[in-house]
């Protein structure tokens, strides 16, 4: 799997999510404890306790435990343990980790990034700019086949690293790039002394016991069971206060959540069908956050068909988001209705497009106009997620209602990732499926973009294509925001992404543990820094 951002996230994984803290609420009520006595009042609050295992549930076993190649949430938040960012930037602002500062060049073609000092790798090695400039290094070597090698190439120009000194790295870039800042602070550094000489980084044996600069390092992965990882006494963040983090496979959601009740796991996303289980149990906290995710459905142009646009818009026509959300989510507390392509929190966001609001009339009107009677449709999902298949019975029905018949087809994991990422496979027409793109909208271009790996639709639109390239060199605030909104209108206009909803993450964490506000729970690893959490005692 190629494409970090699809998973990403691809798809609203029921496994194992940048945004504001105070997007984060406990649905459940906290009762205050009376600890009144004769003599005097003591505090009730629990104390911290040194050492302790957090257990996470996963779904599946991580692909590459290299961050180069992470595209899936499971890889993605073990990774997340085991190698630090450079910093973070959200809707908050910029959060430095490994970085000290970075700084640009009035013309916006010279940036000088700083490290921190005594920073350390898990086998005691120093980290340094010599590691910087080697991933980055590592990143633009097209035969490396990295995730991110699109975000540091600038029209088929490798963005270059030149060593300082032993903190300080200058990056050059060939044309001006208004994302480069956000996309180097996700870039996570690989320590050059453990892959100098690779010749394929991704199938390196190195990358099954990895070497980090994260809270956490490698202990043990034993395939189908679990992956462990041990504290990092060196972290520059400072000592963990958990002595490990586990990360157990369970692939049934069912049996996933009888573990949680048991004990046997510390958190796991969970549905709105289970908060009311979890929320009135005593043991429990209910969490509730921003994803920064749109969930959607996609739209395969090797049908033909569905390459003519009043089809695609007919559909959407013939879909009804309140019923949708009702029917799933119970109600908007927990997901909300989606109209644009990019989520609330990315930069620019408008939700001033063409709302496709149910009207079954104009969906028949549509599909007459373009000729198509009984239609039939192939609708892909993976089989694991409980959403994803109340999704599809909804529309199954719905769209029943305008002549369009809808047969569904669940599909395991694995399968289900290698059929929706290969553009030319033809076993379905429709696709559910979930992104997480973070705060900067040139994160999305990939999708869009003619002849890019991740655009799995086969959408072309040489007249956008232009327009993300004019994003990415504007330097006026203003004058980009309006050609991301254009981007954004024309999306929804030719309809080769149905956006359904933007769902908040409803996780449910053991009460034993502390520390979860500061470890902040995030898009897509549940936590962003996994050293704040605690045993209570």
């Amino acid at each position: 799997m190629k494409n970090k951002k699809w998973i990403i996230l691809l798809l609203a994984l029921v496994m194992l999510v940048s945004t504001a803290c105070s997007n984060k609420e406990t649905a459940k009520d906290q009762t205050p404890v009376d600890t009144s006595k004769d003599t005097a009042q003591e505090s009730a609050i629990p104390k911290k306790k040194d050492g302790g295992t957090f257990i996470f549930g996963i779904g599946s076993d991580p692909n590459v435990m290299n961050p180069l190649y992470a595209g899936d949430r499971v890889t993605m938040t073990i990774d997340n343990a085991l190698f630090s960012p450079l910093y973070v930037t959200d809707e908050e602002g910029t959060h430095f980790y490994l970085a000290e500062s970075i700084t640009h060049s009035d013309d916006y073609l010279t940036y000088t990034l700083k490290l921190k000092p005594n920073l350390k790798w898990h086998d005691g090695e120093n980290l340094t700019a010599d590691d910087v400039v080697f991933t980055l290094n590592s990143i633009t070597d097209e035969k490396q086949n990295a995730n991110d090698i699109g975000s540091f190439v600038i029209n088929g120009k490798p963005i270059t690293a030149k060593k300082i000194d032993d903190l300080t790295v200058e990056f050059t870039l060939p044309e001006v790039s208004m994302p480069f800042e956000s996309s180097l602070g996700d870039m996570r550094p690989i320590p050059k002394h453990i892959f100098e000489g690779e010749k394929d980084l991704a199938k390196s044996e190195k990358n099954l016991k990895p070497i980090g600069s994260g809270p956490f390092k490698f202990k043990e992965m034993k395939s189908g069971e679990k992956v462990e990882l041990v504290r990092f006494d060196d972290y520059f963040g400072g000592k963990p206060n958990l002595e490990s983090i586990v990360f157990r496979v369970i692939a049934d959601p069912n049996a996933a959540n009888t573990a949680l009740l048991n004990g046997e796991l510390s958190a796991r996303y969970i549905t709105t069908a289970d908060v009311n289980k979890f929320n009135t149990n005593e043991n429990f906290d209910v969490i509730i956050y921003d994803e920064g995710m749109l969930n959607n459905m996609v739209f395969r142009l090797t049908n033909k068909n569905l390459q003519n646009k009043d089809v695609r818009k007919a559909i959407a026509y013939g879909i009804n988001k309140d019923e949708i959300i009702k029917g799933v989510y119970k109600s908007e507390k927990y997901a909300k209705k989606a109209y644009s392509l990019f989520v609330p929190s990315t930069k620019f966001y408008t939700d001033d497009v063409e709302k496709y609001d149910y009207n079954p009339e104009k969906a028949k009107e549509l599909l007459k106009k373009a000729g198509v009677e009984n239609l039939k449709l192939r609708l892909a999902y993976m089989n694991s997620s409980k959403e994803d298949e109340e999704y599809g019975l909804i529309m199954q029905q719905q769209l029943k209602e305008i002549g369009v018949e809808v047969e569904l087809i669940p599909m395991e994991r694995g399968a289900f990732y290698d059929k929706l990422l290969d553009a030319s496979n033809t076993d379905f027409d429709l696709a559910f499926n979930g992104y997480v793109m973070g705060v900067e909208p040139n994160g999305y271009k990939p999708l869009f973009l003619e002849k890019d790996f991740n655009n799995f639709m086969g959408y072309v639109n040489k007249e956008l294509d232009k327009k993300w390239e004019e994003g990415i060199v504007e330097t006026d605030e203003a004058k980009r925001g309006e050609i991301y909104k254009t981007i954004q209108k024309q999306l929804i206009d030719d309809m080769v992404v149905y956006p359904i909803a933007y769902p908040n993450s409803i996780v449910a964490v053991n009460k034993k543990y502390g520390g979860i506000e500061e470890a902040k729970p995030v898009p897509i690893f549940m936590f962003r820094d996994l050293s704040k959490l605690y045993i209570t005692e």
